[in-house]
């Protein structure tokens, strides 16, 4: 969509005001009429006609008399999936059942309080086995904890898995494992000293099988600052570096941090990491129905949110550098500049919006929506200022030919980010161009191989259908999506121990491209049931044409299959019994 009809498309929503039978004449109790454009639902109440703004109340639409969530406009009926060749043994619950049981006696440490996936100790005599079976076995089994650069955003969107299970359920169970999970989240921002900034990575002394780095090479500072190099917190809560010319820790003036006294932790934050954090705060904020717990999501959101006002829309690491992949202002040239856009603008309005922040608020208004005429606020040379969704048609999700050249990572990214300001966006203006992106440039664009809509993603598809227009002259609820993803939670297999797997020749066919690093791509997108499956399936790019050997001792964790599945459920494409 071009910046000059999205303007339009601006003007015209924002005229399409609600009728209705309003206007204050008398009526008789229990009469009720919708506008055409389904907004607004008018009733009579005590003899006077009252609206109702529906979409003011999370996005509703009125139909028959009430204000009811866009996905259940019409009572669409999904289709199961039910005759799934490749479906498992189990129904979907059982195995959205196994694999919470699984995420937490296995997959969390409790001094860690974040997510990660693991190997399991051999049995002694029979090496290639665990010694705990994997149905038995608990952290405390465990061999080695598989931590990485991405620690945050794997188990952030476990994070949004479980306040998505929460707002379905209800459980305390749900609400117990989100305390120690924002637990994590809060000690991964305290740990950097910077409020707003999150380390990608954070290890305590004293955990069997996850230990600091021994090479003091990786604790010296990177001159580029465009590698990760690890920190450690001296015992008087100073960040300590080495300095290889004097082959010697040394202490610098960032302290205060005595609580993390013998932590290591690994600077250098990128995009990647907050867009995890940025949905599982979200998520918590919105959907948990515990006070303390969406002040503490709350409390976080809006420390981000003012880090990127305060920096001009760039994450500050601990030594005052920006971070290699910190700048999210449109024309840093580091992305595409809707790609950077999307993320200004889910992250600043996620901290405005949820946190109620007046400044921040303002400064949303003013510098990245330009309510105000045209402002210069961020000072940027490259950057002429403009509103920033003006910047969405230039996402560069699909890049190359055949799509081939595409970052399946921004494609996660972005998606996240259009995600975070559908849940939120009210305006119907801006609501209009954030649907027809998702929609016409994100999920499907028309004539682009390799679009999400044909990847066989369950996260993607059910982001799609969830937030996509819906109502009086939309294309309807997205019925063949919510039936990919529910086929592709039923291959999903009940372990997700590493298991061997082939690339059959019938079903990888290499294309005549390669991807951005060079190596081979399929033709069409594995399926699930023949893919390795590894951290956040939905995050990899199913074109690839990779094999995988048997180990049972090494488990990925399950937070892919829990987000897919307790969003299906909340939104209703997955039944309880399914």
């Amino acid at each position: 969509m071009r910046a000059a009809s999205l303007l339009a498309l601006l003007a015209l929503t924002g005229l399409a005001a609600a009728c209705g039978g309003g206007g204050g004449g008398e009526c008789r109790d229990g009469e009720w009429s919708c506008s055409a454009d389904a907004r607004t639902l008018t009733r009579c109440e005590a003899g006077r006609w009252a609206d109702t703004d529906c979409l003011a109340e999370r996005g509703r639409l009125c139909e028959q008399g009430a204000c009811v969530e866009p996905w259940r406009y019409g009572a669409p009926s999904w289709d199961a999936c039910a005759d799934e060749p490749r479906a498992t043994a189990e129904t979907l619950a059982d195995k959205a059942a196994g694999y919470e049981d699984l995420a937490w006696r296995l997959h969390v440490h409790p001094s860690l309080k974040w997510l990660s996936p693991v190997t399991l100790a051999p049995d002694p005599a029979d090496p290639g086995q665990p010694a705990v079976p994997e149905a038995q076995a608990t952290w405390q089994d465990v061999e080695r904890w598989h931590s990485g650069e991405n620690d945050g955003l794997w188990s952030a969107l476990y994070l949004a898995a479980e306040a998505y299970r929460h707002a379905v359920t209800g459980e305390e169970e749900a609400l117990a494992r989100l305390r120690v999970l924002m637990d994590g989240e809060e000690t991964r921002m305290r740990v950097t000293g910077v409020p707003g900034v999150f380390t990608r990575q954070f290890i305590p002394p004293g955990i069997a099988g996850l230990e600091c780095p021994a090479d003091p090479l990786q604790y010296a500072p990177d001159a580029e600052k465009d590698d990760n190099q690890w920190v450690r917190v001296g015992a008087q809560g100073c960040v300590e570096t080495y300095d290889p010319a004097a082959a010697a820790f040394v202490a610098s003036g960032h302290c205060g941090l005595g609580e993390f006294a013998g932590f290591c932790w690994l600077d250098n934050v990128s995009q990647d990491e907050y867009a995890g954090h940025m949905l599982g705060l979200t998520a918590v904020a919105l959907l948990v129905d515990d006070a303390d717990l969406r002040a503490r999501a709350v409390e976080l959101l809006r420390q981000v949110g003012q880090h990127l006002v305060d920096n001009l829309l760039e994450f500050h690491d601990w030594d005052g550098r920006v971070t290699e992949h910190g700048r999210i202002w449109a024309l840093a040239l580091d992305n595409f500049p809707g790609f950077n856009a999307g993320m200004a603008l889910a992250y600043v309005g996620a901290a405005a919006e949820l946190s109620g922040d007046e400044g921040l608020r303002a400064w949303l208004r003013r510098c990245l929506l330009q309510e105000e005429g045209v402002q210069d606020c961020l000072g940027q040379p490259l950057e002429a200022p403009r509103p920033y969704p003006e910047h969405l048609e230039s996402a560069g999700l699909y890049v190359g030919a055949g799509s081939c050249l595409s970052n399946w990572n921004n494609m996660s990214m972005h998606l996240i980010s259009i995600q975070i300001l559908l849940l939120l966006e009210r305006e119907p203006g801006l609501r209009a161009v954030y649907q027809a992106h998702l929609e016409d440039e994100v999920f499907a664009p028309p004539d682009t191989p390799r679009a999400m809509s044909g990847q066989r993603n369950a996260w993607f598809d059910f982001v799609f259908a969830a937030h996509k227009r819906l109502g009086p002259g939309s294309s309807g609820p997205a019925l063949d999506a919510v039936k990919d993803g529910l086929c592709m939670l039923r291959q999903f297999p009940a372990s997700k121990h590493q298991r061997a797997v082939a690339c059959p020749p019938e079903r990888c066919v290499l294309s005549d491209c390669v991807d951005r690093q060079g190596g081979p791509i399929l033709e069409e997108p594995r399926e699930i049931a023949d893919r390795c499956l590894g951290r956040f399936e939905w995050w990899r790019s199913p074109y690839s044409p990779g094999e995988c050997s048997q180990d049972p001792r090494v488990i990925a964790s399950p937070e892919d299959y829990l987000l897919a599945y307790w969003m299906g459920r909340f939104y209703g494409f997955i039944a309880p019994g399914w």
